[in-house]
């Protein structure tokens, strides 16, 4: 997938040791993956929520952050639309 918007990520890796660790897994497995279908998602990240269709959360790991997306599978892309503290 190609992943766009990666800049929205910075803040999010100063919040503490863990959420820095999640967002450069997570950058890394979304470059990686080609997702199809939402089910492919769910397999990766069984946690993500799809609360639009095209649009899924995903909660960052060590704080109350959610990476919000909107992922397009005919172009393989993931839009990342903003990160929200909860």
């Amino acid at each position: 997938m190609k992943l766009l918007g990666r800049n929205r990520l910075d803040n999010v890796k100063n919040f503490n040791v863990s959420s820095k660790v999640w967002v450069n897994v997570w950058s890394t497995e979304v470059d990686a993956a080609s997702w199809r279908t939402v089910q492919d998602i769910k397999e990766q990240f069984p946690t993500v929520s799809n609360p639009a269709n095209g649009m899924f959360n995903f909660k960052v790991d060590g704080c109350s952050a959610i990476v919000e997306t909107v992922i397009d599978f005919n172009v393989l892309s993931v839009l990342i639309i903003a990160v929200k503290v909860l």
